[in-house]
Parts: C-alpha cells; sequence; structure tokens
C-alpha cells in the first residue's frame, strides 16, 4: 500500500515538473536576452552640399524716370511693355508756364545788360575827364562801384536765364537708356509736383534678356557661399521647368529680422527665351560642392555609442576634427573603424577610410531585447523599436 502511494505521488511530482518546464518555455520565450542592431549599408553614388533660398527675380538694371520741374503732363508718347531707345521722347510737359519764366528771365536779363553797358560807358568818359583833371577821383570811384554793381546783377540775371531755359527743357522727358518700359505711372492732364525730390513717371529696364535673382541666406550658411557657383531655381509659372544661373556677389550688408541675420546674394540668370518675368519668385538651390562615385552613409549612424557595460577596443587618437568613428556589424559583433568625413548635406556624408567598402553595413542603433522592450512597452523609443521590428506593444 505505501509503495503505491508513493509511485502515485511520484508521478505527481513528475508532472508538475513537467507542466513548469513547459509554462516556463512558453510563457518566457519572447524574454530571451539578445542585443539586435539597426544597421544601414554604405553607398556608393552621388552626394551634393547644396543651400536653399527663396528671391525676387528683377533686371540688373532698372531705370526710374522723373521730370525735375512741376506741371501737368500734357502727352505720352509710350505704353507699358514698349521698347525705346536711348534719347527717345517718352513725355512732355505742358510748356506754358516754364516758357513765361523763360521769357521774364530774359527780359530781366536784357535790361541788366543795358544797365551795364550804360554804366561802362560813363566810366570811360569819366576816366577821360579824370585825366584832364576835370573831376574828382570820387566821382570816378562812385561810377566804377556802380558799373560792379551792374555787372553783378547782369550776372545774377542771366543765371536765372539760364535756369528758365533748363527748366523749359525739362518739360520734354526722354529716355535716358534703351530698354523696355515696365512702369509707366502717370496719366495725360496729370498734375507732377517736384519739389524734394522727382516724382517716378516711368520705370525702364535695360535689357530683360539678362536678369539677376536677389535672394536671403542665413549667416550659418553664408560662409559656404562663393561667386561663381553654380545654381539652379525654378518658379511657379514653369513648376516642371528648372532654370540655371551663377552666384554674382555677396552683399556685405546684414540684414537683421527679429534677431535673424541674412546676407543678400546676387545670381545672375540668362533670360534670352523671355520667360521670365520682373518680380517672379525663384526657389534657388545653390550648389556647394558636388562629387561622383563616391562612398556615403546616413548621418544618423554617426549619433551611435558604444553600448553601456560592454568592453570598447581602444581607438586610435583623432588627428583632425573631420575623423571619426563608425561601427560596422560583422559576424554579430561590433567593429569599430576609423573614417574621414567629406561633403555632408542634411542626409548623408561623404566617408573614406581603409577598412571600408561599399554595401558594408553601420550600426544606426540598438533594437535591445524583447524584454527590455516589454518592460517599457509604454515609451515612445519602445513604441518605436517595437514597430520597427514588427511587433506590437501589445503582443504578450
Amino acid at each position: 500500500m505505501n509503495l503505491k502511494l508513493s509511485k502515485k505521488w511520484l508521478i505527481i511530482f513528475v508532472i508538475i515538473i513537467a507542466a513548469g518546464l513547459f509554462l516556463y518555455k512558453f510563457s518566457f520565450k519572447d524574454q530571451t536576452i539578445k542585443t539586435e542592431y539597426v544597421t544601414v549599408p554604405i553607398k556608393k553614388g552621388i552626394i551634393e552640399k547644396k543651400v536653399e533660398a527663396s528671391g525676387t527675380i528683377n533686371p540688373v538694371n532698372i531705370v526710374n524716370v522723373g521730370t525735375q520741374v512741376s506741371g501737368i503732363i500734357k502727352k505720352i508718347y509710350i505704353d507699358f511693355n514698349d521698347q525705346v531707345k536711348k534719347g527717345q521722347l517718352l513725355a512732355e510737359l505742358d510748356k506754358s508756364v516754364l516758357l513765361a519764366n523763360k521769357e521774364t528771365a530774359e527780359a530781366k536779363m536784357d535790361k541788366a545788360k543795358t544797365q551795364k553797358k550804360l554804366a561802362a560807358l560813363e566810366v570811360k568818359r569819366l576816366k577821360e575827364l579824370f585825366a584832364k583833371d576835370y573831376i574828382a577821383q570820387a566821382e570816378l570811384d562812385q561810377a566804377e562801384t556802380k558799373l560792379k554793381s551792374l555787372e553783378a546783377d547782369y550776372n545774377s540775371a542771366y543765371s536765372e536765364y539760364k535756369k528758365a531755359k533748363t527748366n523749359l527743357s525739362y518739360a520734354i522727358i526722354r529716355s535716358p537708356v534703351s530698354g523696355v518700359v515696365i512702369s509707366r505711372e502717370v496719366d495725360e492732364g496729370q498734375t507732377v509736383s517736384a519739389s524734394l525730390q522727382a516724382p517716378e513717371l516711368f520705370k525702364i529696364a535695360e535689357d530683360l534678356t539678362k536678369m539677376q535673382i536677389e535672394t536671403s541666406v542665413s549667416e550659418s550658411d553664408i560662409g559656404t557661399i562663393r561667386p561663381g557657383q553654380e545654381v539652379y531655381f525654378t518658379v511657379d509659372a514653369y513648376q516642371n521647368e528648372i532654370f540655371k544661373g551663377k552666384v554674382k556677389q555677396i552683399r556685405l550688408n546684414p540684414v537683421n529680422e527679429e534677431n535673424v541675420v541674412t546676407y543678400t546674394v546676387i545670381i545672375n540668370i540668362d533670360n534670352s527665351s523671355m520667360k521670365l518675368l520682373p518680380g517672379m519668385t525663384a526657389f534657388t538651390t545653390i550648389l556647394i560642392n558636388h562629387k561622383e562615385n563616391t562612398l556615403k552613409v546616413a548621418n544618423t549612424v554617426f549619433a551611435f555609442k558604444w553600448p553601456e557595460g560592454d568592453t570598447k577596443p581602444k581607438e586610435k587618437e583623432k588627428k583632425s576634427p573631420l575623423e571619426t568613428t563608425i561601427y560596422l556589424l560583422k559576424n554579430e559583433s561590433l567593429v569599430p573603424v576609423k573614417i574621414k568625413k567629406g561633403i555632408s548635406n542634411d542626409t548623408e556624408t561623404e566617408i573614406s577610410g581603409p577598412g571600408i567598402k561599399e554595401n558594408d553595413l553601420v550600426v544606426e542603433d540598438i533594437l535591445g531585447s524583447n524584454l527590455d522592450l516589454k518592460n517599457n512597452k509604454n515609451s515612445d523609443r519602445a513604441q518605436r523599436l517595437l514597430l520597427r521590428r514588427g511587433l506590437s506593444s501589445k503582443r504578450k
């Protein structure tokens, strides 16, 4: 009886152990601690460093045509988009007031001239009398003084006449350059007033086949901009077409808006097709550097650090700020490799070194174990890493 009871308890004990092992195996199979890595391959191809900015297209030279005298616009001879030649008649002011001013000034000048002539004859006559001792020195001196005063009056009247004559010529407005009329600010019959500055009548673009873009580049990027660099740009009017230009000038005058400092960069463009119009917004890409058939890797790999707790192999001392270490994954092990950085943009960096080749896998991140993620499944990082591994934070 006791033997049968012992066998019974032995069987129960074995069943309990087997059940425990079974439960342990299936309950904790996902909690096996195994480190997993996220890697990206080293690629070979083209890498470019660019600076993007927007600006406005304008003619290289715009001449504002105004008037130096006030008056009423009597006649306008040109309109928008008209081609004009240097010296061509653009508009004419009413001359009646200006002509009257000229005639008045001319009459004053003639009168002063006559008075001066008479005074000169008087001085000549008195000099002859003084030579014969018929008059006193004082009388001669008085006549000479009067002559000098009348000469000054004549000179003043002559200046007024020249001014009135010049103002009359300003009533005829001619083009100072050859080009295209891009703006007309007045109409016939309109009164213009030239007081502190000449009123603007027309804007003439000297040559619309040669245009320029004025872009604003931030101070963080301006150090990479150089005259002669190639520029690609697009405009909303031709969204599927890419235009080209070249950096002409970096203006030294900074613009500070809300503590953001920018510099104006001038880009020369060819507009022989006449597609580009003044005032268009250009979305530019300035090509800073370009290389082909070079090794490159995603910038995210440079943020990877050697796992804490693991023994880190000794590394050679860096010789320059461009030298750094990346970690290749070989045979499930991390292998540190010293590389040198080259061209870098927002997503990729050129790399070079004896220990790397195309398609090598570079470690970007450590996913960790299932157990680590299960225990921290409420954290944002855990959620992200679980998704990258194809797991759900709700799985058990």
